[in-house]
C-alpha cells in the first residue's frame, strides 16, 4: 500500500514538473513569436523610406556576439539603430517614473542598456555615430508625441517612427554617396544574423 501511494505521488510530481516545463517553453515561444512579429511589422513601416533615399537593413549580426541588430536606417541624418519591442499584453502598461521605464511591473533598464550597447557595436563596425531607438508595438508610449528619451534611447510608438526618422535634421557630409558607402560597409561588417 505504501509503494502504491509513493508511486502515485511520483506520477503526480512528474506531471507537475512536465506541466511547468511546457508552460515555460510555451511562454518562451510566445515571446519569441511576438518579437519576430514586431520586427516584421517595423520592417514594413520602414520599407517606404527606401524609396526616399534611405538604406534600410534588417537582422544584422553583431561581430563576436550572439546579439543582432533588428534594423539599421542610414540616411541624411546619419545612422539609426532601431530595436523592435512587441509589448502587447493587455494587462501591462508602459510607464516612465523617475527616469525608469517599466513595461507592466518590469523595469526595462537592462533592456535599454542592451540597446545602447548594440548601437555602440554598430558604431564601432561602421566608424560613425549610431543613434539608438526602440520602436514599440502595442503598448501606448507615454509622453508628448508618443515618444520619450530615456537612458540615451528614443522610445517611440512604432507607427510614428518613419516620420520621426524623416524629420531628423540632416547631418553635414551625409550625401547619397556616403549613405551608399555606409550601407555597403554594413553589409560587409554586419552580416545577416539568420537566427
Amino acid at each position: 500500500a505504501v509503494a502504491i501511494v509513493w508511486q502515485a505521488g511520483l506520477v503526480v510530481a512528474l506531471g507537475i514538473v512536465a506541466y511547468g516545463v511546457r508552460q515555460t517553453y510555451r511562454r518562451a515561444d510566445d515571446s519569441w513569436g511576438k518579437g519576430a512579429a514586431g520586427e516584421k511589422a517595423t520592417a514594413r513601416l520602414l520599407a517606404p523610406l527606401e524609396r526616399r533615399g534611405y538604406a534600410v537593413l534588417h537582422d544584422r549580426a553583431i561581430p563576436r556576439s550572439r546579439a543582432n541588430l533588428d534594423h539599421l536606417v542610414i540616411g541624411a541624418a546619419g545612422v539609426a539603430y532601431v530595436d523592435s519591442k512587441a509589448w502587447v499584453s493587455k494587462k501591462s502598461k508602459l510607464t516612465l517614473t523617475g527616469g525608469t521605464l517599466r513595461y507592466g511591473r518590469y523595469d526595462q533598464t537592462d533592456a535599454l542598456r542592451k540597446v545602447v550597447w548594440e548601437a555602440q557595436q554598430a558604431s564601432r563596425a561602421l566608424g560613425c555615430e549610431v543613434r539608438p531607438f526602440v520602436a514599440v508595438h502595442g503598448a501606448k508610449v507615454p509622453g508628448f508625441w508618443r515618444r520619450i528619451e530615456v537612458q540615451g534611447v528614443t522610445v517611440i510608438a512604432a507607427r510614428k517612427l518613419p516620420r520621426l526618422l524623416q524629420n531628423l535634421p540632416p547631418q553635414q557630409g551625409w550625401t547619397p554617396d556616403r549613405i551608399t558607402a555606409v550601407e555597403q560597409l554594413a553589409l560587409q561588417r554586419l552580416p545577416l544574423h539568420g537566427g
